[in-house]
Protein backbone atom coordinates (compact mmCIF):
# COMPACT_ATOMS: atom_id res chain seq x y z
CA UNK A 1 0.00 0.00 0.00
CA UNK A 2 1.53 3.43 -1.02
CA UNK A 3 1.60 5.94 1.77
CA UNK A 4 0.15 9.41 1.62
CA UNK A 5 1.93 12.57 1.87
CA UNK A 6 0.63 12.98 5.70
CA UNK A 7 1.58 9.70 7.16
CA UNK A 8 5.61 10.58 7.35
CA UNK A 9 6.80 9.86 10.31
CA UNK A 10 9.23 12.73 12.17
CA UNK A 11 12.72 10.95 13.16
CA UNK A 12 14.37 12.89 16.11
CA UNK A 13 17.78 14.63 15.36
CA UNK A 14 17.53 14.81 11.45
CA UNK A 15 16.07 15.95 8.79
CA UNK A 16 16.40 19.40 7.03
CA UNK A 17 18.98 21.30 9.50
CA UNK A 18 20.92 24.28 8.54
CA UNK A 19 21.32 25.27 5.05
CA UNK A 20 21.50 21.50 3.98
CA UNK A 21 18.97 21.42 1.49
CA UNK A 22 20.60 19.56 -1.19
CA UNK A 23 21.30 16.75 1.12
CA UNK A 24 17.99 17.03 3.64
CA UNK A 25 15.78 17.27 0.31
CA UNK A 26 14.66 20.31 1.30
CA UNK A 27 14.11 23.20 -1.26
CA UNK A 28 13.94 26.56 0.69
CA UNK A 29 11.92 29.66 -1.48
CA UNK A 30 13.81 33.32 -1.37
CA UNK A 31 12.12 34.51 2.09
CA UNK A 32 12.96 36.82 5.28
CA UNK A 33 12.69 36.25 8.87
CA UNK A 34 10.33 37.49 10.57
CA UNK A 35 8.98 37.11 14.35
CA UNK A 36 5.32 36.93 14.58
CA UNK A 37 3.69 40.14 16.85
CA UNK A 38 3.74 38.78 20.61
CA UNK A 39 4.58 34.93 20.03
CA UNK A 40 8.00 33.32 20.60
CA UNK A 41 8.09 32.32 17.12
CA UNK A 42 9.88 33.59 13.63
CA UNK A 43 8.95 32.84 10.60
CA UNK A 44 10.68 32.72 6.85
CA UNK A 45 8.49 32.88 4.33
CA UNK A 46 8.06 34.61 0.89
CA UNK A 47 4.61 36.33 0.37
CA UNK A 48 4.12 39.01 3.48
CA UNK A 49 0.61 37.42 3.51
CA UNK A 50 1.81 34.28 3.58
CA UNK A 51 3.56 35.21 6.70
CA UNK A 52 0.52 36.55 8.30
CA UNK A 53 -1.40 33.75 7.77
CA UNK A 54 1.41 31.61 9.46
CA UNK A 55 1.46 33.86 12.66
CA UNK A 56 -2.36 33.82 12.51
CA UNK A 57 -1.51 29.62 12.82
CA UNK A 58 0.78 30.29 15.47
CA UNK A 59 -1.37 32.82 17.36
CA UNK A 60 -4.37 29.25 17.33
CA UNK A 61 -1.43 26.48 18.09
CA UNK A 62 -0.16 28.35 21.39
CA UNK A 63 -3.52 29.43 22.59
CA UNK A 64 -4.65 25.95 22.45
CA UNK A 65 -1.81 24.59 24.16
CA UNK A 66 -1.91 27.18 26.75
CA UNK A 67 -5.36 26.41 27.71
CA UNK A 68 -3.96 23.28 28.89
CA UNK A 69 -0.98 25.17 30.53
CA UNK A 70 1.57 23.69 28.25
CA UNK A 71 3.50 26.68 26.94
CA UNK A 72 6.08 27.98 24.23
CA UNK A 73 9.10 28.29 26.15
CA UNK A 74 11.90 28.64 23.78
CA UNK A 75 11.90 30.34 20.32
CA UNK A 76 10.42 28.42 17.50
CA UNK A 77 11.59 28.88 13.75
CA UNK A 78 8.93 28.24 11.53
CA UNK A 79 10.34 27.75 7.57
CA UNK A 80 7.81 27.93 4.60
CA UNK A 81 9.24 26.37 1.45
CA UNK A 82 8.79 25.27 -2.50
CA UNK A 83 8.74 21.95 -1.28
CA UNK A 84 9.61 19.61 1.89
CA UNK A 85 10.57 16.01 1.08
CA UNK A 86 11.36 13.44 3.79
CA UNK A 87 14.88 12.78 4.15
CA UNK A 88 14.62 9.38 3.94
CA UNK A 89 11.73 8.71 1.56
CA UNK A 90 12.72 11.95 -0.46
CA UNK A 91 9.01 11.92 -1.23
CA UNK A 92 7.21 15.06 -1.27
CA UNK A 93 5.59 15.57 2.61
CA UNK A 94 3.12 18.84 3.97
CA UNK A 95 5.71 19.10 6.84
CA UNK A 96 8.54 18.24 8.76
CA UNK A 97 9.64 18.90 12.73
CA UNK A 98 13.49 19.14 13.00
CA UNK A 99 13.92 18.35 16.98
CA UNK A 100 17.44 19.12 17.25
CA UNK A 101 17.16 22.60 15.97
CA UNK A 102 13.07 22.99 16.99
CA UNK A 103 12.37 23.94 13.72
CA UNK A 104 9.10 23.37 11.72
CA UNK A 105 8.78 22.85 7.53
CA UNK A 106 5.75 23.74 6.00
CA UNK A 107 4.95 23.43 2.72
CA UNK A 108 3.86 26.33 0.63
CA UNK A 109 0.11 26.74 0.58
CA UNK A 110 0.47 26.57 -3.72
CA UNK A 111 1.55 22.91 -3.23
CA UNK A 112 -0.73 21.87 -0.73
CA UNK A 113 -3.56 20.90 -3.27
CA UNK A 114 -1.50 17.93 -5.37
CA UNK A 115 -0.84 16.56 -1.86
CA UNK A 116 -4.47 16.78 -0.51
CA UNK A 117 -6.14 15.59 -4.19
CA UNK A 118 -8.10 12.63 -3.30
CA UNK A 119 -7.85 12.68 0.67
CA UNK A 120 -10.66 13.67 3.03
CA UNK A 121 -8.67 16.74 3.03
CA UNK A 122 -9.20 17.47 -0.31
CA UNK A 123 -12.69 18.56 0.75
CA UNK A 124 -12.27 21.61 2.94
CA UNK A 125 -11.28 24.78 1.57
CA UNK A 126 -7.56 25.04 0.85
CA UNK A 127 -6.76 28.23 3.15
CA UNK A 128 -8.55 26.39 5.95
CA UNK A 129 -6.66 22.81 5.71
CA UNK A 130 -3.38 24.91 5.22
CA UNK A 131 -4.37 27.10 8.41
CA UNK A 132 -4.61 23.49 10.27
CA UNK A 133 -1.43 22.38 8.60
CA UNK A 134 0.66 24.73 10.50
CA UNK A 135 -0.92 24.30 14.15
CA UNK A 136 -0.22 20.99 13.64
CA UNK A 137 2.99 21.00 13.46
CA UNK A 138 3.49 24.18 15.96
CA UNK A 139 1.72 21.94 18.29
CA UNK A 140 4.79 19.40 18.02
CA UNK A 141 7.29 21.96 18.51
CA UNK A 142 5.59 23.19 21.42
CA UNK A 143 4.96 19.55 22.83
CA UNK A 144 8.62 18.68 22.54
CA UNK A 145 9.87 21.47 24.10
CA UNK A 146 7.34 20.22 27.64
CA UNK A 147 7.99 16.94 27.05
CA UNK A 148 9.53 15.06 30.06
CA UNK A 149 10.27 11.64 28.88
CA UNK A 150 9.57 10.14 25.61
CA UNK A 151 6.70 8.62 24.33
CA UNK A 152 6.56 4.53 23.19
CA UNK A 153 5.57 5.15 19.85
CA UNK A 154 4.61 7.39 16.84
CA UNK A 155 0.70 7.51 17.56
CA UNK A 156 1.21 9.63 20.92
CA UNK A 157 3.73 11.92 19.76
CA UNK A 158 1.04 12.50 16.75
CA UNK A 159 -2.34 12.26 18.81
CA UNK A 160 -2.08 16.13 20.26
CA UNK A 161 -1.39 17.33 17.12
CA UNK A 162 -4.28 16.12 15.34
CA UNK A 163 -6.45 16.51 17.84
CA UNK A 164 -5.50 19.82 18.13
CA UNK A 165 -5.41 20.70 14.08
CA UNK A 166 -9.04 19.46 13.90
CA UNK A 167 -9.87 21.74 16.67
CA UNK A 168 -8.50 24.62 15.12
CA UNK A 169 -10.83 24.28 11.82
CA UNK A 170 -13.96 26.84 12.05
CA UNK A 171 -16.53 24.89 13.26
CA UNK A 172 -18.31 24.19 9.79
CA UNK A 173 -15.84 22.91 8.28
CA UNK A 174 -14.25 20.94 10.99
CA UNK A 175 -18.14 19.40 10.48
CA UNK A 176 -17.70 18.40 7.31
CA UNK A 177 -14.65 16.69 7.95
CA UNK A 178 -15.49 14.65 10.88
CA UNK A 179 -18.57 13.55 8.27
CA UNK A 180 -16.59 12.78 5.35
CA UNK A 181 -14.85 9.78 7.39
CA UNK A 182 -16.75 6.90 7.17
CA UNK A 183 -17.71 3.88 9.76
CA UNK A 184 -16.00 6.19 12.77
CA UNK A 185 -16.22 4.28 16.21
CA UNK A 186 -18.11 5.30 19.70
CA UNK A 187 -15.61 7.19 21.63
CA UNK A 188 -15.10 4.20 24.38
CA UNK A 189 -13.86 1.90 21.17
CA UNK A 190 -11.45 4.41 19.80
CA UNK A 191 -8.26 2.73 19.39
CA UNK A 192 -4.79 4.31 19.19
CA UNK A 193 -2.05 2.93 17.71
CA UNK A 194 1.19 3.14 15.25
CA UNK A 195 -1.38 0.69 12.54
CA UNK A 196 -4.20 2.99 12.36
CA UNK A 197 -1.34 6.38 11.85
CA UNK A 198 -0.33 4.54 9.45
CA UNK A 199 -2.83 3.01 7.25
CA UNK A 200 -5.08 5.59 7.56
CA UNK A 201 -4.02 9.00 9.30
CA UNK A 202 -7.44 10.97 8.52
CA UNK A 203 -9.04 8.51 9.87
CA UNK A 204 -6.40 8.63 13.16
CA UNK A 205 -7.19 12.61 13.34
CA UNK A 206 -10.67 12.90 13.77
CA UNK A 207 -10.87 9.83 16.48
CA UNK A 208 -8.16 11.87 18.06
CA UNK A 209 -10.08 14.91 18.12
CA UNK A 210 -12.97 13.73 19.39
CA UNK A 211 -11.27 11.54 22.08
CA UNK A 212 -9.96 14.73 23.30
CA UNK A 213 -13.09 16.55 23.43
CA UNK A 214 -15.06 13.65 25.42
CA UNK A 215 -12.89 13.02 27.78
CA UNK A 216 -13.32 14.47 31.19
CA UNK A 217 -10.19 16.10 31.17
CA UNK A 218 -8.11 15.99 27.35
CA UNK A 219 -5.38 18.47 28.79
CA UNK A 220 -4.73 15.52 31.73
CA UNK A 221 -4.75 13.22 28.98
CA UNK A 222 -1.54 15.80 27.07
CA UNK A 223 0.36 16.21 30.25
CA UNK A 224 0.17 12.26 30.75
CA UNK A 225 1.61 12.09 26.96
CA UNK A 226 4.45 14.94 27.98
CA UNK A 227 5.13 12.43 31.29
CA UNK A 228 5.57 8.94 28.89
CA UNK A 229 2.46 7.39 30.63
CA UNK A 230 0.96 5.73 27.52
CA UNK A 231 -2.74 5.31 27.18
CA UNK A 232 -1.98 4.84 23.36
CA UNK A 233 -1.46 0.97 22.98
CA UNK A 234 1.71 0.19 21.63
CA UNK A 235 1.56 -2.47 18.67
CA UNK A 236 2.07 -6.12 19.70
CA UNK A 237 5.16 -7.67 18.69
Amino acid sequence: MRRRPWMRFRTPDRGCQGNSHRNSGCKAAPAQLERCPDVGVDITAAPHEERNLACSAVDDAVQLLGRCDIPLRRTLHLQIMNEVRHPFSKEPVFWFFDTRQERVLVTREAVIASLVEGTPYGELPQRDFYRSLIVHEVVHGIMHQNLRRPATNHAAYEYPAYALQVASLPADKRKKLLRSIPNRARSGELVFNDANLFFDPSFFAVHAYEHFKSAANGCAQLHALLNGEAFLPNLPP
